[in-house]
């Protein structure tokens, strides 16, 4: 995320993994990727999934249920990066903007 930091949409302060309890759900969590802003209640959650299969959307619901441990009023912006590509649906999601999706390619470049 550091190396992207210049593209972000939020300027970071921290970045990190999170994990704890989702309160409602009584369920542990864990975030690969949490980034907070300087300014605002912007929030950076990322997934990594280093396989040899496509991830689809099944991640970035899950990604969603889990940003909402930090409440509702936030602005989220979703990144997945993955080793074995993307499905179709989720490769149509990143062109509605709703997530960015970094291949193991995308990283070396």
């Amino acid at each position: 995320m550091l190396y992207y930091s210049d593209n972000l949409l939020v300027e970071l302060s921290e970045i990190g993994q999170w994990w704890g309890t989702d309160r409602k759900k009584k369920k542990q969590m864990q975030i690969d990727i949490v980034g907070t802003s300087v300014e605002g209640k912007d929030y950076i959650i990322g997934s990594c999934r280093y396989r040899n299969e496509k991830i689809g959307m099944d991640e970035f619901d899950l990604l969603r249920d889990y940003a909402s441990v930090f409440g509702k009023e936030n602005n989220y912006h979703y990144y997945i990066f993955s080793k074995g590509g993307f499905t179709d649906g989720l490769l149509q999601a990143q062109e509605h903007g709703e997530v960015r999706l970094v291949t193991l390619e995308d990283l070396y470049r």
